[in-house]
């Protein structure tokens, strides 16, 4: 591609800006990516620039991920038959997905110097020309939030480390949905006697995907707590922090690494509040904790309507929350749901230590 072709591609992109409102198609993308929804070139697009920061820089490594991932039936990795050329999505397909992206979302953007080539970065940015996007590999949160009528407050979470294992482990999940015949979201409330085998048959399904997972949650008496909203956002800090701490120590997911999380939304003002907050804190951490070897990528509260990887999480939260909170309930299917799900991911005498840690499930009480 001529450096012309490029220019006329990044100007495309900022005409088509005129005729969208970028906001709304901006939280659209970041649903899709939350969801490891791929249905169209620019879902496609986007997914790989979030997993894959080198693809932010250069359209020939995106596209050649873009191959690699989604028409692997075409291309391996390695070689490329003449005639499959013919078949493979184009680059300037490619390139036009990714300038939509990065131009008019501000999403995933490259580095100062590769948006100076392209045309794209403002005039103020241009005298800072500071790259604070490192290409550094994902750890992606999926976290819900229990307890608020309960004895104990709870942060549960789902951590995913890498990018295309977690597109893997969702279409697994797709697929055994479909053959299940599985239509609602999962979600702990709706459990009953009749769901309680498929609800166990997915807990399984992750069991089996353990390598590429872990659980995570974090709890603390509500007795005194005055103010829950800023008591949540301190357990979601000290989840994160000592999650990744976790991570480096056993070596499962060393640093450095990016940190995504994506919570399931409660009320959109007290997020947007609870999430700058976390996000100062975590930036001075990442600093002042972890040497600059982790960066605070995205923070994003989404509706977890069609997100699977966050109703996982909601079963997890919602099972401490059965076993911690309404220890004088039936011993019925959501609490049998709740002791197989803690007891096939390690946390088999859970409430009786202050601080469980294994290399599949972490819990830990403040």
């Amino acid at each position: 591609m001529t450096d012309s072709e490029q220019e006329l591609l990044e100007l495309e992109s900022k005409e088509e800006k005129k005729k969208v409102d970028p906001e709304k198609e901006k939280q659209i993308i970041l649903h899709s990516i939350a969801a490891c929804k791929t249905d169209t070139k620019n879902e496609k697009v986007a997914w790989l620039l979030n997993h894959y920061p080198d693809t932010r820089d250069s359209d020939i490594t995106l596209q050649l991920r873009y191959w690699r991932t989604f028409e692997s039936d075409l291309f391996d990795g390695t070689h490329i038959d003449a005639i499959d050329l013919y078949k493979l999505t184009r680059l300037t397909s490619i390139t036009r997905a990714r300038a939509t992206i990065q131009n008019n979302y501000k999403l995933f953007l490259a580095s100062p110097e590769v948006r100076k080539q392209r045309g794209t970065l403002e005039s103020e940015e241009k005298q800072k020309a500071i790259d604070n996007r490192p290409n550094y590999p994902v750890f992606a949160v999926y976290a819900d939030e229990s307890g608020k009528n309960g004895s104990h407050l709870i942060v549960g979470s789902m951590w995913v480390y890498d990018g295309y294992e977690t597109f893997k482990l969702n279409q697994k999940i797709n697929a055994w949905k479909e053959s299940r015949k599985f239509n609602s979201e999962f979600h702990f409330k709706n459990i009953s006697a009749r769901t309680l085998p498929m609800y166990k048959e997915l807990v399984d399904l992750l069991k089996e995907n353990s390598g590429i997972i872990c659980f995570k949650a974090i709890s603390v008496e509500k007795s005194g707590v005055s103010n829950v909203s800023e008591a949540l956002e301190s357990l979601f800090y000290h989840l994160l922090l000592k999650g990744v701490e976790h991570e480096n120590d056993t070596g499962r997911a060393p640093l450095p690494r990016s940190l995504q999380l994506w919570k399931d939304a409660e009320n959109p003002g007290t997020d947007k509040l609870m999430l700058a907050n976390l996000e100062d804190k975590l930036r001075q951490a990442a600093s002042s904790r972890f040497d600059q070897k982790l960066f605070v990528d995205h923070l994003e509260a989404v509706d977890s309507k069609d997100l699977s990887l966050i109703q996982i999480a909601d079963l997890f939260t919602g099972s401490i929350n059965r076993l911690l909170n309404e220890k004088e309930a039936d011993q019925n299917h959501k609490y049998e749901l709740a002791r197989y799900f803690l007891d096939q991911f390690g946390l088999n005498d859970f409430g009786k230590t202050r601080k469980e840690l294994g290399d599949m499930t972490v819990h830990i009480s403040l």
